[in-house]
């Protein structure tokens, strides 16, 4: 009972990390669907700015200019970097000829993120000194401290020393307070930027809980799901839960990819955890597309950070496909080898199918004949034993009509005698003249003869019927068992067909019989063969 408790338990803990296990597959195969069709998302993404494009030359105002060069550095940003600084410095000029200060300095900081985004730091930091602090707002301050959180971060990664690392990640985390400072609690800026904060400072379940709770709210509002997914990851992996950090950075790059994004951080680093988990073939692909993206969008620091794990994953990939590629080789060989042996069992299969073809032809053929053979041998069964029933009620039939044919000579000759001995000659002439007695014995003999016949084949008179034509039909008078034709015929089914011998046995002329026969026959719907045919069938 112990030992099944226990399973049970093991099972019911194990559950969810299935369930997790299933649903990163998943999302897996959309991102490998993304992946292969990202071509389709970045012409969408550049239709989005052909049409922004357009609606510049219809536009006369330098406040409209601004705002769709502005909705063109957001398209352009995380997409090239050269057009991005293109819509970047179009903005300063409009700004220019607006003499709007805080346009100016919005402008400026754009161009600063583009300098930084290409690595160009030391340029980025020059613009971001010459914008007075004091003159910004409070839109315009969260962008300016987030630039030089930014710029400081991405210096700390490439620091050459660890002093220069600890000196620019501090600098980095004091504008983690400055930008909470500015941003108000329920933004996303202000969540992301504290979840990154308490990350730094190792509180990894608060940021969990702060960032989880901003990952939902864009969720719900079906805003993009790349930067709080990717902010997740990284604290998931900072606490060594690599399975949660393998489905947010899944997500991120879903998200990435779909929106036509080339500057992002999720789908390489997705790239070097499947590679460590040994699934290399993903990794190759996904790290070979992220190259592609960042030297598509001309951001130098991340193909400087992809670069740098492409050619281990390459070279990994490349000895896994030239195993792949020996394998195949023998396995060609091997099925090779077997197709042979294949081909001669066919063909041996072959010849012996054709002998059992053969064979069962053979048998069919002899199963055919033993079938007709059996057929006319129950024909001839059921002939004989209808010829044996039918001789035992006319031999019974025969013989009493003998034994009744000696009474009845026995009375007749007592009758002659008596009217000998009485003198009675005229009356013994008459006597022996007369044709009564053997009209009576004939009518009596077909009277015996109808009713053995018709107890053999009761069904006689209808079935007979059945074959002619319906005002043609012969029905007995009242009285009768059968009529003359219909005893010409009921000999002809019990096998006597010749005219003259049924003539001999019925007292009838021959042209009698031939005439019945005749007359019989046309009020048939049959033919003359199928007629008689179908008589002796009857019964």
């Amino acid at each position: 009972m112990k030992r099944l408790f226990a399973i049970l338990f093991a099972l019911f803990c194990t559950m969810p990390l299935f369930c997790q296990d299933r649903e990163v597959d998943s999302l897996l195969r959309v991102l490998d669907a993304s992946v292969q069709g990202r071509e389709r998302y970045t012409l969408e993404r550049q239709s989005q700015i052909n049409a922004l494009q357009c609606q510049l030359k219809a536009t006369r105002s330098d406040a409209e200019l601004l705002e769709i060069y502005q909705e063109l550095f957001g398209k352009y940003s995380a997409y090239r970097m050269d057009s991005a600084l293109w819509a970047a410095n179009r903005c300063v000029e409009v700004a220019q000829r607006m003499s709007v200060a805080s346009h100016l300095y919005s402008a400026r900081m754009r161009v600063a993120e583009v300098m930084i985004g290409t690595g160009m730091y030391k340029e980025g930091l020059e613009i971001l000194e010459d914008i007075p602090q004091e003159e910004l707002g409070a839109i315009d301050m969260f962008y300016y401290y987030n630039l030089y959180h930014k710029v400081y971060t991405l210096m700390a990664s490439y620091a050459f020393s660890e002093e220069l690392q600890a000196s620019y990640s501090r600098l980095a985390y004091q504008y983690k307070d400055s930008i909470l400072r500015v941003k108000r609690p329920d933004s996303q800026g202000y969540q992301l930027t504290l979840g990154d904060k308490l990350l730094y400072e190792g509180k990894y379940d608060e940021a969990i809980g702060v960032l989880e709770g901003c990952y939902d709210i864009h969720s719900q509002k079906d805003f993009s799901l790349a930067i709080p997914s990717v902010a997740l990851a990284s604290v998931y992996g900072a606490k060594g839960d690599h399975k949660q950090e393998k489905k947010y950075l899944t997500i991120s790059a879903i998200a990435d990819v779909q929106s036509g994004t080339k500057e992002y951080i999720s789908l390489w680093k997705l790239a070097n955890l499947l590679y460590g988990e040994g699934d290399i073939e993903r990794a190759y692909t996904y790290m070979e597309c992220s190259m592609q993206d960042a030297t598509f969008c001309n951001a130098r620091y991340r193909t400087m950070e992809i670069s740098g794990m492409l050619p281990v994953i390459n070279s990994t990939y490349e000895a896994k496909l030239h195993e792949e590629k020996e394998q195949l080789v023998t396995l060609f060989i091997w099925i090779s080898i077997l197709a042979a042996v294949l081909l001669v069992a066919l063909v041996y299969i072959y010849h012996q199918m054709k002998r059992l073809s053969l064979a069962r032809k053979t048998m069919d053929d002899m199963n055919k004949e033993l079938k007709h053979i059996n057929g006319d041998l129950q024909e001839l069964n059921a002939r004989l034993q209808e010829s044996n029933r039918v001789k035992e009620e006319y031999i019974g039939y025969v013989l009493n009509m003998c034994s009744v044919y000696i009474d009845k000579q026995e009375e007749f000759r007592k009758m002659l005698a008596r009217k000998v001995k009485a003198g009675q000659l005229d009356d013994l002439v008459k006597t022996i003249h007369s044709t009564t007695f053997v009209t009576g014995e004939l009518k009596e003999f077909f009277h015996t003869f109808d009713s053995v016949f018709l107890k053999l084949y009761p069904k006689f008179v209808n079935d007979f019927n059945n074959l002619l034509q319906e005002n043609e039909r012969i029905y007995p008078k009242e009285g009768e068992l059968l009529t003359p034709e219909l005893r010409v015929f009921a000999l002809i089914r019990l096998g006597i067909s010749d005219s003259g011998k049924i003539a001999t046995f019925l007292h009838y002329s021959s042209q009698t019989v031939y005439n019945y026969r005749l007359k019989v026959r046309s009020k048939s719907f049959l033919s003359k063969e199928d007629f008689l045919n179908m008589v002796q069938k009857i019964g």
